[in-house]
């Protein structure tokens, strides 16, 4: 890459990352920057929900948890690095302007700088989907699982992944070959609803 001696070069060095950028004329590239750039390039759309978007940086990348997700998504909201219209997101820059180091995984300063939500809402109904544990528990027994073995793997999954025991409940069905289409969307609901 030929660099002119007037161009404005800037280096960003993170724990396992050392990036060279070109600020866009309208928007200087920071991490939250290059964070939602690798996002929206990983997923290969322009513009997501903001339900995928927390679901997709927790669970499928495995970024952070969910509660510092939703952390990182209103700093970017506020920082204009997304822009918000109704429930979708999209960022704010052209993405094909911004450098994005091979597997890039945000910094641990830039997690540890996003402070979760401890507040819990006011408590509700218990959802419809209450008995979805016990029914997931029954389709391990009928895979040969033992219970005590099914909830042990799940929380261990549920631990080490810092994921709802729903979601760790689902891994380990689906890991083990069970058909988990009739549980993904309940699952789903159950999650976003906490």
């Amino acid at each position: 890459m030929g660099l002119n001696a007037t161009e404005d070069i800037r280096l960003s060095v993170t724990a396992s990352n050392i990036i060279m950028v070109r600020p866009t004329p309208n928007h200087m590239t920071d991490e939250y920057t290059i964070c939602a750039a690798a996002f929206f390039r990983n997923k290969g759309k322009s513009v997501i929900t903001e339900t995928e978007f927390l679901m997709v940086i927790s669970m499928d990348l495995h970024w952070m948890p969910y509660g510092k997700a939703k952390e990182l998504m209103a700093q970017m909201i506020s920082k204009n690095v997304l822009v918000k219209n109704g429930e979708y997101l999209k960022p704010s820059f052209e993405i094909s302007d911004i450098e994005v180091p091979v597997a890039y995984r945000p910094s641990d300063a830039l997690i540890s700088s996003l402070s979760q939500k401890t507040e819990k809402p006011p408590a509700r109904p218990a959802p419809a989907g209450d008995d979805l544990l016990p029914s997931m528990i029954a389709e391990a027994v009928k895979l040969g699982m033992e219970k005590r073995d099914f909830i042990s793997e799940s929380n261990s999954i549920s631990k080490r992944l810092d994921i709802d025991m729903l979601a760790a409940a689902l891994i380990v069905l689906r890991d083990r070959g069970a058909d988990i289409s009739p549980y993904v969307d309940k699952v789903y609901q159950a999650v976003i609803s906490k």
